[in-house]
């Protein structure tokens, strides 16, 4: 039988997974295509590539944030090369290098 101290952490870490997804859920099937474009974009392939593992935090953050930040990008061009994003916006803050 699995003990509660133990099952308590295992879903902790699922629910911080699911809410870990840079990009907004897909509501129509375009937004599903630009969802699957920016995830396979080769700027995120590429930090994907580069992933150091999970023991070294701040590096594994690090990679984590600037994949989301490309992942963020790709969706929103796509969006905005289709009509659906609205004009202008903020863009978000980065942390330096």
């Amino acid at each position: 039988m699995i003990r509660a101290t133990l099952l308590l952490p295992a879903l902790l870490l699922l629910a911080a997974c699911g809410r870990n997804d840079p990009l907004p859920p897909a509501d129509t099937p375009a937004e599903a295509a630009c969802r699957r474009e920016a995830e396979a974009s080769p700027a995120a392939k590429a930090g994907y590539a580069r992933l150091p593992p999970a023991d070294n935090v701040t590096q594994f953050n690090r990679v984590k944030a600037e994949i989301a930040a490309a992942e963020r990008a790709a969706y929103l061009r796509c969006m905005r090369d289709k009509g659906l994003a609205p004009p202008g916006g903020v863009e978000p803050v980065r942390p330096p290098r």
